[in-house]
């Protein structure tokens, strides 16, 4: 397989073997129809052809009759007599023994007397010569008138008798003045002349002996041939070693072209055929051993040809299947691949309305053919009824494409950006529909991946970059209280000293602030939650930042309703929050101004709202006061970090909480609300 596969003159040489087959198979074939007619019969004078045969020299005898009486009238002139001679001589060496096994009595009407015939004096009796002797009655009476005027032997009726086929005339009045044909053809072992009942013989013998043996050849070379076609078609298209090969130049001709060729080759074929035919039969009939060899050589190479032109439309339609090439190479179907394209995108950019327009305006023509157009109508009203059937399949498999693409959108919309809405065997509009769904999940994905990735990368940054600014940051803080320390003769160093101090100390607070943040936006605190009393939390931490309130001149507005607020929260971030608050307060609220704190319980929540007048206008969004380091004031000259709020929100809903900002004009409130402890 591998050498026909990769050798072009193995290749060539299969081929030309499978005509060799084929050929073979056509040949013995035709064979077998030639000898098919004489099957059948225990001998050659049993056939067809042997009665045809012996119809034809009866024909001569009933001609040969009118001859002889009418030369025997004295009142014919030159012409006529030269005329009836020619053809008595004719007959008369057609029939002779010499030329002819045909062997033939006249008898006189009652059979007593015996009239010439092409029997030899000395020969033996009729019936010892041939194997069956037949009889005719012919009516002498006006026969030489009939036979010049029409030229045509005269009709006889046929009686059946025990022992043979006679033909007799029409009238028992004409019986009187006929004669009695006996004939018969001599048995095989007698013929000595090569007429055609001698080749009927040829014929019939070889029909017995080789029918069999050619029908067996015929078919074995045919299956043969088959396989190898199959072999052949199996290593075509495919290039050394199996790989595909390359378009060859034959097989981007139009497929249409190999069609029409094979077509024309077939037309000829069967106007040959018919033609091939008459010549067949006649040739059979006349055991024409020579025509007929010459008949199957002929339909040999006909059918050979014919053979070779389907064997190459069917290689190269399997060549294109294999390289995927049969549609491009089709110009049929590159013609309505092309409509069907353009039809597509115009229905496809119809709008949906009108798309809904055209398919009931289709459904309506449907119904109408099927229950007014012949022959449709005849079914009245089974058509309807499949056209109908038909529309709800087609409407269930929208529903349910529909309802799957419904389904993929929610469970999208539920928060799933990984969700891949199924589009295989989905209607076009659906499925468009759902590869946008997949899209906007995708891009939603991809988004938020790429949100997180920032979010741990800044949170990474900030925690590496405290991490690292901890270990000179505290060695610069323990020089600065080593310093402090010293006696210092230069007074401007004392001052130096301070703002050293000052500046490591907010620097420290700073770093702890980022870390503290970062922590609190990415959840990694461990969160310990527990019963905690609220208004005792903000006692405490009201009294760490009094004399930071009164150094700003702030008057606090406490609001506390009776009783204990209990919260369950994680006690050490609630303090930073309520720390942080207290902060942004001490920080920013306008000198001179009153802070209202207020602590309101109820519907299974505990509320802090802290709300002070800032000092500096406010022109930013509470949402943008959210993020870090993002202050009130844009001249950034007080100390605050603009990590506060930021790290209390995050703290908060670590703790299942909510933080809320609102801005009045210059008045800032801050809102944190957490779960009421029971």
């Amino acid at each position: 397989m591998r050498r026909l596969r990769n050798s072009l003159p193995i290749r060539a040489a299969a081929w030309l073997l499978f005509l060799a087959m084929a050929g073979g198979a056509a040949f013995f074939g035709l064979q077998c129809a030639r000898g098919m007619p004489l099957l059948g019969a225990e001998s050659a004078q049993e056939t067809g052809a042997f009665i045809q045969m012996l119809e034809e020299r009866e024909e001569q005898v009933l001609e040969l009759l009118p001859c002889q009486i009418q030369l025997k009238d004295d009142t014919l002139d030159y012409v006529e007599r030269q005329t009836y001679q020619e053809r008595l001589r004719y007959l008369e060496e057609q029939l002779s023994p010499e030329q002819t096994s045909f062997r033939y009595q006249i008898l006189s009407a009652d059979g007593s007397r015996v009239l010439p015939g092409n029997l030899p004096e000395d020969a033996p009796d009729l019936e010892e010569l041939v194997s069956q002797v037949y009889y005719l009655r012919v009516n002498t009476s006006g026969v030489g008138q009939t036979a010049l005027e029409s030229e045509m032997i005269p009709e006889f009726f046929v009686v059946e008798t025990d022992d043979a086929m006679i033909y007799s005339a029409p009238s028992a009045k004409a019986a009187e003045e006929s004669v009695v044909l006996r004939c018969g053809v001599l048995t095989p072992e007698r013929m000595e002349a090569q007429d055609e009942f001698f080749r009927l013989e040829q014929e019939f013998t070889r029909a017995q002996m080789n029918f069999a043996f050619y029908l067996t050849l015929a078919l074995a070379l045919a299956v043969a041939s088959a396989g190898l076609l199959i072999v052949l078609l199996w290593a075509s298209g495919r290039g050394p070693e199996g790989e595909e090969a390359v378009l060859p130049w034959p097989e981007r001709i139009y497929t249409e072209a190999w069609a029409l060729l094979l077509a024309g080759g077939t037309v000829l074929l069967l106007v040959l055929l018919t033609e091939y035919e008459s010549n067949w039969i006649w040739a059979v009939y006349r055991a024409d051993s020579g025509q007929l060899d010459t008949l199957c050589i002929a339909g040999t190479a006909a059918i050979t040809a014919w053979v070779l032109l389907a064997a190459m439309l069917l290689r190269t339609v399997t060549v294109r299947l294999r390289l995927r090439a049969l549609a491009r190479t089709t110009l049929l179907c590159r013609v309505v691949s092309f409509l069907w394209r353009r039809l597509s995108v115009f229905i496809r950019e119809l709008p949906l309305t009108w798309k809904t327009l055209l398919c009931f305006l289709l459904y309506l023509a449907a119904i109408f053919a099927a229950d007014h157009l012949w022959p449709l109508r005849y079914w009245y009203p089974l058509p309807g009824a499949v056209v109908n059937l038909t529309v709800l399949m087609g409407l269930c498999w929208w529903s349910a494409g529909f309802g799957r693409v419904r389904k993929g959108t929610e469970i999208i919309a539920a928060g799933n950006l990984n969700h891949q809405i199924e589009t295989a065997h989905l209607p076009a509009d659906l499925k468009g529909h759902a590869e946008a769904l997949n899209n906007i999940s995708g891009g939603l994905t991809t988004a938020v991946n790429e949100q997180m990735k920032s979010e741990r990368f800044k949170a990474e940054l900030i925690t590496n970059v405290s991490h690292d600014l901890k270990t000179p940051l505290t060695s610069i803080i323990n020089y600065v209280n080593l310093l402090k320390t010293t006696d210092q003769t230069d007074p401007r160093a004392q001052t130096y000293i301070e703002v050293l101090d000052r500046k490591s100390l907010r620097l420290k607070k700073l770093t702890e602030d980022l870390v503290e943040a970062s922590k609190a936006s990415t959840g990694v605190l461990a969160v310990n939650r527990e019963k905690i009393g609220m208004a005792q939390l903000l006692d405490q931490a009201l009294g760490e930042y009094e004399e930071k309130l009164e150094e700003k001149r702030l008057a606090v507005v406490r609001t506390v309703p009776e009783g204990e607020s209990y919260v369950y929260a994680d006690g050490r971030h609630l303090w930073r929050v309520i720390d942080n608050l207290l902060s942004n307060c001490a920080k920013y609220a306008l000198e001179g101004t009153r802070v209202y704190i207020e602590l309101v319980r109820g519907k299974g929540t505990v509320s802090l709202s802290v709300k002070n007048i800032s000092r500096e206008a406010l022109n930013v969004p509470p949402e943008r006061l959210m993020e870090r380091f993002v202050r009130g004031e844009e001249s950034r000259s007080t100390e605050g970090s603009g990590l506060g709020l930021s790290i209390a929100r995050s703290l908060t809903e670590l703790q299942g909480g909510t933080f809320e900002l609102a801005v009045d004009g210059d008045l800032f409130k801050a809102v944190v609300t957490l779960p009421q402890s029971s």
